[in-house]
């Protein structure tokens, strides 16, 4: 039977340690790193994150993976502890083409083997980008969105594989090592987007990291899987797309060009409500002190399954809810995680605000795009319309804009430290600047 697929993804990690990187690639890398350390230090007191490392900590496992702000355990349970962190808040990057949040479970997992692992941070960043390339290749030509409507979170599919794949390459697979870690983390991929608004999606991030590990240490010592799992009939691809024969064909690999498509988050929600965040933003100044007697938002399809949820009940609810979070910026207020503690999702203000807004789909309609209509009580309706939403490659947040994200997250956590650690994942392939991260996330 045919391995020609995970033949290829197989090689391109075991020959990761010959790669060269082009200096805006590391670039790429390294804003990778910064965005998802900010978004995960700055969760680590939400409740799924103390959930989660009060249950790592009781299997008492021992090691030298580093839970952030926290303990050493084993690095497959570190990985868990700090991809789910790494989601908590729904404000890690995303990859628009196969909506995945891929640098949560891939950094975790390198992170967790570094202390464990004679590495330094250029082989921590080589790790990376091979890892992402792996995911976003193969998630690309609508594979990932098509998986999505199916039910399946592609973070949890695609999270593994690039978790695997970096931490093969952290382990110097050779192809036949990473051919086997590639099964078992196809084997074990699933995650339900019914899970959008619960605890669970933050979930997904940090198994597929803990799974990634498992399946690389497995094949390290022999484990061996299905190596034709991603081109065998009812195999992976079709499995997730519940369809007959769907073909991965002609898949290359590059240096990390596909970093290059990454997109990053202004907002602490869905990145399907964006768009909507930004179109409400234009508008709230003209609408401040009047009246509204509708608010029609017309979106993409997917969204009314993803991210409509009518009235959120709950914090991580309103993080998935397009109506909230248009009341939140009509409001003023920024849309970051502190506007989704309960007291504004029960505030009576926003929720009768929330109560006016009307979705409907516009097929023509980018999944990034909002088209938002406001009818006053005055009569005047206000129009504003979004093609492609702040974060976005096309519309991009600048390295300044990332400084202040993470600023405003890791500041009340690290104080002083802030921009020591800033610096240390700026400069990660200095010598002794990976150590110096783990330290200063200990």
């Amino acid at each position: 039977m045919a391995n020609i697929t995970g033949d290829r993804m197989a090689a391109f990690i075991a020959t990761a340690k010959d790669r060269q990187y082009d200096a805006a690639v590391i670039e790429e890398a390294k804003r990778c790193l910064v965005d998802w350390v900010g978004v995960a230090m700055g969760a680590v007191d939400e409740p799924v994150s103390r959930a989660t490392v009060e249950t790592a900590l009781s299997w008492q496992a021992q090691g030298q993976g580093r839970i952030f702000r926290g303990p050493l355990t084993t690095p497959a349970l570190a990985a868990l502890c700090n991809g789910t962190m790494g989601h908590a808040f729904d404000f890690d990057d995303t990859r628009g083409h196969a909506p995945s949040h891929l640098s949560s479970p891939t950094w975790s997992a390198i992170l967790a083997m570094a202390g464990e692992q004679d590495i330094d941070g250029a082989q921590a960043l080589s790790a990376f980008i091979t890892g992402y390339e792996i995911s976003a290749v193969l998630g690309d030509n609508d594979f990932g969105n098509r998986m999505q409507a199916a039910g399946f979170h592609p973070t949890a599919v695609f999270g593994r594989l690039s978790a695997a794949a970096a931490a093969g390459v952290l382990l110097d697979h050779n192809a036949d090592q990473a051919a086997h870690a590639l099964g078992i983390a196809a084997t074990t991929a699933g995650g339900l987007t019914t899970s959008f608004g619960t605890m669970g999606k933050p979930l997904h991030s940090g198994k597929a990291a803990m799974d990634g590990i498992l399946a690389a240490q497995l094949a390290t010592r022999g484990f061996e899987a299905a190596r034709h799992a991603y081109d065998a009939d009812g195999g992976f691809a079709d499995t997730m797309l519940q369809t007959e024969s769907f073909r991965f064909d002609g898949l290359e690999f590059t240096a990390g060009q596909s970093l290059f498509d990454n997109s990053y988050k202004p907002y602490a929600c869905g990145k399907l409500i964006h768009p909507h965040i930004d179109a409400a933003r234009k508008l709230r100044d003209t609408v401040a002190g009047r009246e509204i007697v509708v608010i029609h938002c017309q979106v993409a399809e997917i969204s009314t399954k993803l991210v409509g949820k009518p009235i959120p009940s709950t914090s991580l609810e309103g993080k998935f809810s397009v109506a909230f979070c248009i009341a939140l910026a009509l409001n003023g207020y920024p849309v970051m995680p502190r506007d989704f503690a309960m007291d504004r999702v029960a505030d009576p203000r926003l929720r009768a605000l929330t109560e006016r807004v009307e979705l409907s789909v516009n097929p023509a309609l980018g999944r990034y795009a909002s088209i938002l209509d406001i009818t006053l009580s005055d009569g005047d309706v206000l129009h504003a319309e979004i093609r492609r939403s702040l974060g976005n490659p096309d519309n991009p947040m600048s390295w300044d804009d990332i400084r202040a994200k993470f600023d405003a997250l890791v500041e009340p956590i690290l104080r002083a430290d802030a921009p020591v650690l800033y610096d240390a994942l700026v400069t990660i392939d200095e010598p002794g600047k990976l150590d110096r991260i783990l330290e200063l996330i200990a």
